[in-house]
């Protein structure tokens, strides 16, 4: 293939109102220069440049923005010369992304009909439709809403990748024989592959027949070239499909420890012609058996994180194969083994990239409809079902020789037309067997005869993700879906897990140096200025980060306990920008860490083989510490009658240890003499995992200062003169009561309206903990205190005033609270204290004592001050 690059400077005009057309733009010249392509409107700095809201609302802080808007057709025309040597061959016109539809003309002549399609390449077919010389192109692009698809998808939202104008990819004039090759696609069998491609005869007349050899031969993993096959066969018609076996010596197979990919070469010859193409591929099959994933034999599980196509710096996806090399290892970095292309479908680098690192790639359509969230739901509109049918198919044969592509659904969240969905699915069945399908990614429903797998958060009522679960994971690390697995007869895999909030790094902005500004960012960076609480920003991130990491271990180990569990998908590993700022990444959206936790201890509870403790979490010294030891091995070479290698420290002192093939162990914790967090270690060969156990002493302590739950006339007495006392936060005595939850905001406060907090911030070195030891940010001991409690508006003191616990605001409402603080207020020493201290619970009662007994001893001297102003403003 001879191929003329067209990437470079073009003319361009802006058609907004849509007269192009009429006007005949496309018989002239265009009026400006210098429109860069691969590129977009955006990053030409054409169209309304963005204004943000003057005031906090949701648009204010919904997502990054282009800085340059253009929705509507955008006209582009360049001049190309085509050498006499080349006129007669097979001409096509190649663009590679274009966001939504494109229109041709040729020296003001139009050629065939308006494409529409956002996944795969444009290409027109200009064979005998122009000569040698010099020509003018001119392209009309139109990123409306032609398919009536609203904006959530990813692949066409103003949340992910924005609504871009343009042309992205590969722009050139692709130059074959007359009898050529193309659509070649490689299906692989145990030892062999079946090969089917469509031989181009366009100079064939009717009734014409021409012999054709074909030679293939196959380049393995190693460089080694097998011997090649000769197949003869007759050509008769324009396009012809044609199969072909080729057996493949010693396979190597292709899989996340292996991405062994081969080299298909197929030789054309017909007449005088010779036509020659290369096709990578991988050996594998992927199947079912009952509740379980089978790749070439072996079963595998689902460790998936979502790419949303949030590509900051262009505000489109990159179709370079670096750029995709990154965001792939650094998925392999943290122990993860698949992706799944949140309702978009990404460019054939992204797949390539996967192919040569081992992931599982599931692709979606652009589709995201229902009423729950946007004005219609799937089918709809009439043109949804011509359209993804044919979309479905494309991305088949664009992308279908990928080993990586083992998964295909047909978007995200789907409602209404279901039976247009099975009917896609169905028929792309039929035709491309080599991934597993599903109608939908998420909800509750009836398997079909088309679904190979459910994803969902649901499976026939039983939840599959923490997030209903708090009250459980904070217990004990027990939790499993093996009910909502045995209720069906096919693998789970459960979906969007997490959704934890990490405070925005405002400070990042500099870093968004391309075409889509942080508009967002600076909304909230302006609001912490306004709340007084900017420099809490590190604070915050740290705390709230620490906290997403500590659910996210829950949200991934419950699924790992899972016997015959599919998988999981995270949401994610790395930031969604859109939709309210969801900053629920322990990445930022770059693919680069926040610093919140390391690669290495990631993959202490997600990689391919992860030791597991069933156990409780919080105890009395009164108890016996029981545990039952388990392991995810979906490992290159299974762990035969693993060896538990389990130790409990306090601090670098071990305190107990135990090495053996046993599951279960139990013992005393009657040498623990003193509230401590011990920390239990569990091994299995080189795997590693850690949890925090909380044994507190079977006591109780009584407060030698007063307790005041409300202002009287003792309370004033005593700030007027001198003393100790407690007074107990709640809402009868507060002006402005906020409640206490471990629980922390969803996904974002923005669209999903909410006050909680995401997670705390413990000062762990006061002397109030010397009975309730803590570190600096929430753990599970702190779950039932803070559900039990009162905290208070605390906005009105000074910025640098130190608070014992407080929690981390969400971004939308910075309300900075506390439910437990001190100061002198007058002549006395108050502590200030919203938890419910006689709640019945093993933490709430080690919490208690305390406390007690920091009040009643003389540690308790308060450093901070309160004026009578101030107090005045929290109490009533």
């Amino acid at each position: 293939m001879y191929t003329i690059d067209l990437s470079g400077q073009w003319r361009y005009e802006q058609d907004i109102e849509n007269t192009g057309i009429n006007e005949r733009i496309f018989e002239r010249k265009l009026a400006h220069e210098n429109f860069t392509l691969p590129g977009d409107a955006c990053k030409n700095k054409i169209g309304q440049k963005y204004t943000p809201p003057q005031e906090l609302c949701y648009e204010a802080v919904r997502a990054l923005r282009p800085s340059y808007e253009y929705i509507g057709a955008l006209w582009l025309q360049r001049e190309f010369t085509i050498p006499d040597d080349l006129e007669d061959k097979y001409i096509t016109l190649f663009l590679e992304r274009v966001n939504i539809a494109s229109d041709l003309w040729i020296d003001g002549k139009k050629v065939d009909r308006q494409i529409i399609e956002i996944t795969t390449p444009h290409t027109y077919n200009l064979t005998g439709k122009i000569k040698s010389g010099t020509h003018t192109l001119t392209l009309r692009i139109d990123n409306s809403n032609l398919l009536n698809i609203d904006g959530m998808a990813s692949g066409y939202s103003v949340d992910t990748q924005s609504i871009w104008n343009g042309i992205i990819g590969k722009i050139e004039l692709r130059f074959e024989e007359v009898f050529h090759m193309s659509n070649i696609q490689v299906f692989s069998e145990k030892k062999s592959i079946h090969i089917k491609l469509t031989a181009h005869s366009d100079c064939l007349k009717p009734r014409d027949r021409r012999n054709a050899c074909f030679e293939i031969c196959v380049i393995t993993p190693d460089g080694a070239v097998q011997r090649s096959k000769k197949y003869q066969t007759v050509l008769y018609n324009k396009k012809q499909i044609l199969h072909f076996d080729y057996p493949i010596k010693n396979p190597q197979y292709w899989d996340e420890f292996n991405p062994c990919l081969y080299n298909l070469h197929i030789k054309m010859v017909c007449e005088k012609c010779e036509d020659i193409k290369s096709v990578s591929f991988g050996m594998r099959n992927i199947t079912t058996d009952g509740h379980d994933f089978v790749l070439n034999g072996r079963k595998i599980a689902l460790r998936g994180t979502l790419d949303c196509g949030i590509y900051p710096l262009t505000g489109y996806p990159p179709t370079d194969l670096e750029s995709w090399l990154k965001v792939c290892r650094t998925v392999k970095k943290y122990g993860l083994n698949h992706i799944r292309f949140h309702a978009w479908c990404p460019p054939d680098a992204a797949f390539t990239a996967a192919d040569m690192t081992g992931i599982y790639v599931l692709a979606e359509m652009p589709l995201w409809l229902n009423v729950d969230v946007c004005a219609l739901s799937t089918g709809d509109d009439p043109i949804h079902r011509e359209y993804y049918l044919k979309e479905a198919m494309n991305i088949s044969e664009y992308y279908g020789n990928h080993p990586s592509f083992v998964m295909f659904s047909n978007g995200n969240e789907l409602l209404g037309d279901f039976e247009m969905l099975e009917n896609i699915t169905t028929q792309i069945k039929a035709l491309d067997n080599r991934r597993l399908y599903t109608l939908t990614s998420n909800f509750d429903r009836p398997a079909t005869p088309a679904d190979d797998y459910m994803s969902a958060v649901e499976i026939n009522g039983n939840r599959v993700r923490v997030q209903v679960f708090h009250d459980v994971v904070s217990e004990h690390t027990r939790l499993s879906y093996d009910n909502a697995v045995k209720s069906t007869d096919m693998p789970v895999v459960s979906f969007e897990v997490g959704q934890y909030c990490v405070y925005p790094d405002v400070d990042s902005i500099s870093d968004y140096t391309g075409n889509l500004v942080p508009a967002n960012f600076e909304f909230i960076k302006n609001e912490m200025i306004k709340h007084n609480v900017y420099h809490m920003l590190d604070t915050y991130k740290t705390a709230s980060g620490n906290f997403a990491a500590l659910m996210y271990k829950e949200e991934i180990e419950a699924a790992l306990r899972t016997h015959h569990m599919g998988g999981f998908e995270l949401l994610g590993l790395c930031d969604y920008t859109g939709q309210g700022t969801a900053t629920v990444g322990l990445l930022d959206v770059f693919y680069n860490s926040k610093g919140i936790i390391s690669a290495d201890k990631f993959r202490n509870f997600c990689s391919s083989v992860v030791p597991l403790m069933k156990a409780d979490r919080i105890f009395l010294n009164t108890d016996k510490f029981k545990a039952d030891f388990d392991l995810y091995d979906y490992g290159e070479i299974k762990i035969k009658s693993p060896v538990f290698n389990f130790s409990l420290y306090e601090g670098e002192k071990q305190v107990y240890h135990y090495e053996g093939r046993k599951k279960s162990i139990s013992f005393s914790l009657g040498f623990v003499k003193k509230p401590v967090v011990l920390k239990a270690v569990l091994s299995v060969n080189e795997y590693r995992n850690v949890w925090n156990i909380f044994v507190y002493t079977n006591d109780s302590t009584e407060c030698f200062v007063p307790i005041f739950t409300k202002r009287s006339a003792e309370f004033e007495e005593m700030l007027k003169n001198s003393g100790k006392a407690v007074i107990m936060m709640n809402s009868d005595n507060l002006k402005q009561p906020v409640e206490g939850l471990f629980k922390p905001a969803f996904w974002s406060p923005a669209h999903f309206p909410s006050e909680r907090a995401c997670g705390i911030i413990c000062r762990s070195e006061h002397p109030i903990f010397n009975n309730f030891p803590t570190g600096d940010y929430a753990d599970f001991q702190w779950k039932h205190p803070m559900d039990y409690s009162m905290g208070t508006d605390v906005s009105m003191l000074p910025k640098d005033f130190k608070y014992i616990i407080e929690p981390v605001p969400n971004f939308y409402s910075n309300l900075r609270r506390s439910p437990l603080f001190e100061a002198k207020v007058g002549n006395a020493d108050i502590l200030f204290c919203g938890f419910n201290l006689y709640a019945d619970k093993i933490a709430v009662t080690a919490l208690r004592n305390s406390i007690f007994k920091y009040v009643s001893s003389d540690e308790f001297r308060p450093v901070q001050t309160l004026s009578y102003e101030e107090l005045n403003q929290i109490l009533k």
